[in-house]
C-alpha cells in the first residue's frame, strides 16, 4: 500500500476490496454503472466512478499505484487505456496488471484429457475477438473478449515511457487441477501477471 491505488476496470470491487483489506486507499473506476452500484453496494466506503479506461477523469500523477486485474483484454483503446494509467501514475508508480494469457486466447485444447493437443487455428500475432460461453447456476453468461499478442502490451507499456520489473506466467495451484479438464492447465499457461514501474 501507498497513497492511492487505483482499480482500473474494478467491476463488481472484488480487487478492490481485497486491496483495501491489505491496506490500500482504492479508487475503483469502471464504465459500467450496473457493476460500479454492486460494487457501492459491496463496500460503500471504497470511492468508485464511472470512467472509460481510455479517458481517465484524474489528474497527472494522481496515483502511485494503478491495478489492471483481468480488463485490458476487454477495452477496446487498451493501449489509450495503458498511455492514461501512466499519465495518472506519478514518477515511481507501478502498474499492475493481469491479464489472460495471449497464448491461451489465441488457442483451444482439443478435447477434455489432461493431453489433449493445445491448437491455435489462426494467428497468434494477429488481434482479434473470441467468446467464453459460462453456465453457473443456472445463468448462462456469454464474454467477448479480445486476443493480442503479448507484443501488443509490451509496445503500449513502452510507447507509454514505463519499464517492466517482473512478468510471470503463474502456474494452476494444484488443488485447481483434480479434474480432467482442469488438469490440462498444467502444460500451458493460463494467465500472465505483470509489473511496470514509471522511472
Amino acid at each position: 500500500p501507498g497513497r492511492r491505488t487505483l482499480d482500473l476496470g474494478c467491476g463488481e470491487g472484488r480487487v478492490s476490496r481485497d486491496l483495501k483489506a491489505m491496506g490500500h486507499r482504492v479508487v475503483g473506476v469502471d464504465v459500467s454503472a450496473t457493476m460500479l452500484k454492486a460494487a457501492r453496494e459491496a463496500d460503500p466506503s471504497i470511492d468508485t466512478c464511472v470512467a472509460d479506461a481510455a479517458r481517465l477523469a484524474f489528474a497527472d500523477g494522481s496515483f502511485d499505484c494503478v491495478v489492471a486485474f483481468m480488463s485490458l483484454q476487454d477495452v477496446d483503446q487498451m493501449a489509450a487505456a495503458i498511455e492514461e494509467a501512466a499519465r495518472v501514475l506519478e514518477t515511481g508508480g507501478r502498474l499492475c496488471l493481469a491479464i489472460v494469457h495471449p497464448l491461451n486466447s489465441a488457442g483451444r485444447f482439443r478435447g477434455d484429457e489432461p493431453d489433449s493437443p493445445f491448437t491455435v487455428e489462426g494467428s497468434y500475432l494477429n488481434s482479434s475477438f473470441y467468446e467464453d460461453n459460462v453456465v453457473r447456476g443456472g445463468l448462462e453468461m456469454t464474454f467477448v473478449s479480445a486476443h493480442r499478442p503479448l507484443s501488443a502490451y509490451t509496445e503500449a507499456l513502452a510507447d507509454s515511457g514505463l519499464l517492466i520489473e517482473r512478468l510471470r506466467e503463474p502456474p494452476v495451484p494444484e488443488h485447481a487441477m483434480t479434474t480432467p479438464p482442469n488438469s490440462r492447465w498444467g502444460r500451458v499457461p493460463l494467465f500472465l501477471h505483470l509489473r511496470a514501474l514509471k522511472p
